[in-house]
């Protein structure tokens, strides 16, 4: 359990600042989204199709960085 958890916080450290801002950012949006969607229309939530579409994004971006990193230091 504790080996899973140092090699994810070394994953974390080797991302790109680019990658690392994208998750940030998209951290912070969804929150405000989710809120804004409770706030003005709770009975739909929209916001769950945002956070779906955007997290789809974010996570070809993170598995093609990841695999394209492992090739690179395998040669």
């Amino acid at each position: 359990m504790m080996e899973t958890k140092n090699k994810a916080k070394q994953l974390f450290h080797r991302l790109p600042s680019r990658l690392k801002f994208g998750i940030m950012q998209y951290v912070v949006m969804n929150l405000f989204l989710v809120v804004l969607n409770y706030a003005t229309s709770p009975q739909c939530w929209w916001a769950g199709w945002v956070a779906l579409g955007w997290g789809l994004s974010l996570l070809l971006k993170l598995i093609s960085w990841y695999y394209i990193s492992d090739n690179e230091e395998g040669k």
